[in-house]
């Protein structure tokens, strides 16, 4: 069961971001670390803009995450840098042509 985006925001620390998703009548959340709100974009920032920008791709990747069980001991979805540049990486895997590399005889 995917997770639904109900709302996000930076925290007052500016560190770290969350999201409140909906989980099929129960809430989950999800913390987005300071690297992978800097690493999402050019140029790097760590606000709440940068948030707003990318809330669609980081609530695909904690739903992802979500799914694969891969929720930490206290219950929360942490998404950080490598979270996001290995979902960049099985995008780009994805979007590869199959016979992409093949050399034409």
């Amino acid at each position: 069961m995917s997770l639904k985006l109900i709302s996000g925001m930076m925290k007052s620390s500016g560190d770290e971001a969350l999201l409140a998703m909906d989980a099929g009548g129960a809430n989950q959340m999800v913390v987005i670390g300071r690297g992978a709100l800097l690493e999402v974009a050019e140029p790097r920032r760590c606000d709440e803009n940068r948030l707003q920008e990318n809330i669609d791709l980081f609530s695909r990747i904690a739903s992802a995450k979500y799914d694969r069980g891969d929720v930490e001991p206290d219950g929360r979805i942490r998404i950080g840098a490598d979270d996001l540049l290995a979902w960049r990486q099985r995008a780009h895997v994805k979007s590869k042509p199959e016979n992409a590399g093949r050399i034409s005889e």
